[in-house]
């Protein structure tokens, strides 16, 4: 036995900052890793987009409600954008603006709200510490 005290130091929390910059880049990067890869294959199925949801349920799950809808709904933004750019610089083909932008809204209320259930359920059911 030791006669010195055991220095058991608990790892510092992260702050909230750092959550909120973790999840919106981890959104980012998987929606981004999805959308090269349905371009790459040139989209062979249906299924492919139906990932998306997926991917925000994952987000909502891991990060929060508030956290994992915006992570999830933050890509759509960019996506929107990027199309928004495109067609005001000349690009042919796509949407119009205007289409872009109502396809933009519904797919980000329909992921932010699927983030935003995954989320709640896990608030809900997580089990309980007992100290």
């Amino acid at each position: 036995m030791s006669s010195f005290r055991a220095n058991l130091q608990k790892a510092p929390a992260k702050s909230s900052r750092r959550l909120w910059i973790e999840a919106i880049i981890v959104g980012i990067a998987t929606e981004g890793i999805l959308a090269g890869v349905l371009m790459l294959l040139g989209n062979p199925t249906a299924f492919g987009p139906l990932l998306v949801f997926v991917i925000a349920a994952v987000l909502g799950w891991r990060y929060g409600s508030l956290r994992g809808a915006v992570a999830s709904v933050a890509p759509i933004g960019l996506f929107v954008l990027a199309e928004l750019v495109r067609v005001t610089l000349g690009g042919t083909g796509g949407a119009s603006p205007v289409q872009a932008l109502t396809i933009g809204i519904a797919l980000g209320l329909m992921i932010g709200f699927v983030a935003m259930l995954s989320g709640a359920i896990r608030r809900r059911y997580r089990p309980r510490p007992t100290a």
